[in-house]
């Protein structure tokens, strides 16, 4: 039989023959073009990996000989577990390392798990060796040429589909398989489910246990080619009252196997629901079989991608992907995510604390807003998958891993996957793990100019570093520690690193590769409307070679990295330091003041009569426009680096500091970097106090009305009119609370709620919202957990029978004043003046000249 698809996921088997012994066999998890999910079984494919010949321990005082060194492996004996393991045999070849041909040995063995325990003894044969931790079912992809969501063909023998391994899926032994190009054939809908879990502590207090707390909710929601739907698994009351989740764990797992999800997500689901639901089903001695073969889930809680994995379903941990991609959401909850990606809007849902949801559950008459509060979680989740999953699905398709390992990959991981994959390719060998860690000298920065402008250009270099490396042939096999005088070589600024001009380097050859892909797609696109579908697609797919493209640098001195080379990465960087302090003076020939640099970008703004004979905003627009575009070709013409116009600032205001400032947009959008209104530590009175102080001044151009505001605040807080939610600090629980060797604020709620009358136990990963209190000590000291308080009045809390009051003056000193004097400061405005009502002399804040003309508008601050 023939039959062909798009392979989705990979894993193996371990099978006896009729004889008893053990081979490996790999198991492809397949989706067929009409949509048909089956499976293939290869038992044809060996685990090996490769030695090369190094030094005999000094005591032998000569070198390894080869053909000596096979003879030798070929006898070697090891045990573990009580089991013999011997090599299967030994081939010699000839491969390239670093670009430099060598004579190496190709060692199979019997089983993938012999590889790890005959590496260690070939190593101490005087061989290095390489390639022994790719894992076996990545090892037949490579060696295949097979890519997850792409086409794969099989030839072979239809088996029984009760078969044990398959899952009642069409399966086929495999007498051969190949990779099959699918250009022209979409990728059928993916079957996806999304779960989110609710649990109620018995008592109805605190953070729920698995050891305690049954699960009252588990909700889901699935989407296909066909359907679109959401369910809630719910305990009874009496079930509840007898602490007996069992209906709807055993409901919820029959449903995963009725829908068969290929892909599988929840949100933060790896380290909480899934571990939860594990530990209810075993206390309840339930199988936890959500595999598509019906096996459980395994967990993996070391080695490089640590998770879980689901045998035939591809489990996706969105929050990995928040974390890793969204850097622009600081405090990543599935509500900002789903926010933040256009998914649901925090006002369109319920949101519940850990103690509403305990107060929803025991109160039946708002029982519902429990229900209505799992719903928009669940139908978050999807929506979130719905719109980072494609991307991802592109990744694993260049990077040759499945789609829950890249989900779990940093970027580094992701290059290095690819590399692999690419090395085969070329016949070239993976090198050992990188070298010693040491650091070296960052990106050019031009310190910002401190205070506010208007008018400001900002100019990036497009792909700066692969650009670079492509055109010093920057590469770990073209490096020369010591070139001879007549070598042909690129030799770095500065540090004088030296790269062989000829031939092309691995690096220069993979990057250009994906350099001219990604162009040939930006061209398809301008083919296509930018609402169809092709489009779409065209996109995350040339954003997908951008990402990875971009990450080589970075990739080449990190320490761990397999092709790391620290001269790479600092050449780089020199370079890159060279280039952009020629544009600064390029720019500045051109009537350009530059007021910040840093790494590949350039902000600026016209000088002199350029600007002074601009008397009204669209004509400074106008004239600082066109000369920047002049600046942009010139830049681009003179340098073997590509200058583009990034953006246009009404108003931008800098700290003084590199990567904080804010802006205005040229479209009336506000830009924020690096500012404290961004980040998670804050309460959410802070960060909205400093949102609101950065609108009035780039878009009101009204200091003194922010100001005013910032005033208008704190005499709220001293009043305790502001809501105690306003004033909670959320962070998030790291490790056991007796793990922390220092007082930090939220370990120190979290014991005060432990030794509280709720006995609150915060688990691993739980975000502890607190408050601090008035009190004796540190501040730290005096963080109170939020969830033990029974009842507020203004700045009083109550809670185990006593008084508190909340700190006023620690959130006016420590939070409003911080994150508005950063702001506020560059009008002359000291710390004091937020409290005495008095505005300090403006002596210290220095404005640039302004023309007689202007002396009028509030811009003269800019």
């Amino acid at each position: 039989m023939e039959k062909e698809g798009f392979l989705l996921d990979v894993d193996y088997l371990v099978e006896k023959d009729a004889e008893g012994v053990e081979r490996p066999v790999i198991r492809l998890w397949c989706k067929s073009t009409d949509g048909e999910d089956f499976v293939i079984l290869d038992g044809t494919f060996e685990p090996y990996f490769y030695a090369l010949a190094h030094n005999y321990p000094a005591i032998y005082g000569r070198q390894v000989d080869l053909k000596e060194a096979k003879s030798l492996v070929e006898e070697l004996v090891a045990f573990r577990n009580d089991e013999e393991i011997r090599v299967k045999r030994v081939e010699h070849c000839q491969k390239k390392l670093l670009g430099t041909t060598r004579n190496c040995l190709k060692i199979v063995t019997a089983l993938p798990r012999h590889v790890p325990v005959l590496r260690e003894e070939v190593r101490k044969c005087g061989l290095t060796a390489l390639e022994a931790d790719i894992l076996f079912a990545i090892r037949y992809l490579i060696d295949k040429g097979l890519r997850p969501f792409d086409g794969v063909q099989v030839v072979g023998d239809v088996i029984a589909t009760d078969h044990p391994n398959t899952g009642g899926r069409t399966a086929i032994r495999a007498a051969q398989v190949d990779y099959k190009a699918m250009s022209g054939t979409e990728l059928p809908a993916l079957k996806v489910l999304a779960f989110d879990c609710e649990m109620v502590t018995k008592g109805g207090h605190g953070m729920p246990s698995p050891s305690r707390d049954p699960i009252v909710i588990i909700s889901v929601a699935f989407s296909d080619s066909e359907t679109s739907t959401s369910h809630l698994f719910v305990m009874r009351d009496d079930e509840f009252e007898a602490g007996d989740d069992a209906r709807v764990l055993r409901e919820f797992l029959d449903y995963i196997n009725d829908v068969a999800p290929e892909v599988i997500v929840g949100y933060n689901s790896d380290a909480f629901d899934w571990p939860y639901i594990y530990e209810r089903a075993r206390l309840h001695g339930i199988r936890l079989t959500v595999g598509a073969d019906g096996s459980t889930i395994q967990f993996d809680r070391g080695g490089m991608l640590p998770g879980l994995n689901i045998a035939g379903r591809l489990n996706v941990d969105l929050f990995k992907l928040a974390k890793r991609d969204l850097g622009s959401v600081k405090v990543k909850t599935l509500e900002n995510v789903a926010d933040f990606l256009g998914v649901m809007q925090k006002s369109e849902r319920v949101d519940l604390t850990p103690r509403e949801i305990n107060e929803c559950w025991f109160a039946t008459a708002v029982r519902e807003r429990l229900y209505e509060y799992a719903k928009a979680d669940v139908v978050s989740t999807i929506g979130i998958a719905a719109q980072m999953l494609p991307q991802q699905i592109e990744l694993a398709r260049m990077v040759g891993y499945p789609l829950d390992d890249v989900a779990k990959m940093g970027r580094g991981r992701q290059v290095e996957a690819f590399l692999t994959v690419e090395a085969f390719k070329r016949n070239e060998l993976v090198p050992a793990k990188g070298g010693a860690d040491k650091t070296f000298e960052g990106a050019f920065v031009f310190q910002p100019e401190r205070g506010l402008h208007e008018d400001v250009i900002a100019l990036d270099f497009s792909s700066m570093y692969p650009t670079i490396m492509i055109s010093f042939n920057v590469s770990p096999d073209t490096y020369v520690a010591a070139p001879a005088e007549d070598e042909a070589v690129y030799r770095a600024p500065e540090v004088g690193h030296a790269f062989k001009k000829e031939p092309e380097g691995f690096f220069k050859s993979i990057m250009s590769d994906l350099i001219t892909r990604r162009r040939a797609l930006k061209r398809a696109m301008k083919h296509h409307e930018r609402t169809s579908t092709e489009y779409r697609i065209l996109d995350i797919q040339q954003q997908t070679i951008k990402i990875l493209t971009n990450s080589f640098y970075g990739y080449t001195g990190w320490s761990a990295a397999k092709f790391y080379k620290r001269e790479c990465a600092e050449a780089t960087t020199a370079w890159g330091r060279y280039f952009i302090k020629q544009a600064i003076q390029m720019a500045e020939g051109q009537g350009f003041q530059v007021i910040y640099s840093d790494t590949d970008s350039i902000f600026a703004k016209l000088a002199g009569t350029d600007i002074n004979t601009a008397t009204t905003a669209a004509s400074r627009r106008e004239a600082t426009l066109k000369k920047a575009k002049a600046l942009s070709e010139r830049i681009s013409k003179e340098l073997p680096l590509e200058l583009e116009l990034q953006d246009f600032f009404r108003t931008i205001f800098f700290t003084g500091k590199k990567k904080r400032y804010a802006a205005l947009t040229d479209k009336g959008e506000i830009v924020v970097r690096g500012l404290e209104v961004r980040r998670g530590d804050w309460c959410e009175l802070a960060k909205a106090v400093q949102t609101e102080v950065i609108r009035l001044i780039l878009v009101e151009k009204d200091h003194e009305q922010a100001m005013k505001y910032v005033k208008g605040i704190i005499q709220q807080l001293r009043a305790g009119s502001i809501p105690l939610a306003e004033l909670v600090i959320h962070k998030t629980l790291t490790r056991r609370i007796d793990g922390y060797e220092t007082k930090q604020a939220h370990v120190v709620a979290a014991r005060r709620a432990a030794a509280s009358f709720a006995r609150i136990v915060y688990e691993v990963s739980s975000k502890i919202p607190y408050v601090i209190i008035k009190g004796s000590g540190k501040t730290s000291d005096r963080a109170f957990p939020v969830d033990i308080v029974e009842r507020s009045d203004g700045i009083e809390l109550f809670a185990d029978g006593q008084n508190y009051q909340i700190d006023i003056d620690y959130y006016i000193r420590h939070q409003i004043i911080p994150v508005a004097h950063r702001v506020l400061q560059l009008f002359g405005y000291e710390r004091t003046s937020f409290e005495e009502g008095t505005q300090s002399t403006l002596e210290g804040f220095h404005p640039p000249p302004v023309t007689e003309a202007a002396q009028k508008r509030l811009s003269q601050w800019f």
